[in-house]
């Protein structure tokens, strides 16, 4: 009668860890680097998540500079969706 239990219990007790253990971890965002020009300071280096590297539409912004992806005005524009 043990042993039954023991083969039965075992099982159920991990899939019940792994899906509780599954809900407990969260997903960090990815930090990239991006760049600005403040006129007075020059160029600028700032981290921002992964959705400014990613999109198309919203232009990212860092105090109101926009954000490049390399410290030059002919690199490109990051932008969110």
């Amino acid at each position: 009668m043990k042993t039954g239990f023991v083969k039965l219990a075992l099982p159920a007790i991990a899939i019940l860890l792994a899906v509780g253990l599954a809900f407990a971890t969260e997903e960090e965002p990815m930090l990239q680097v991006a760049h600005y020009y403040h006129p007075i300071e020059g160029w600028q280096t700032t981290m921002v998540d992964e959705n400014c590297i990613n999109g198309n539409q919203i232009p990212c912004t860092q105090d109101g500079y926009q954000l490049y992806e390399e410290p030059s005005f002919s690199s490109r524009e990051l932008r969110k969706d």
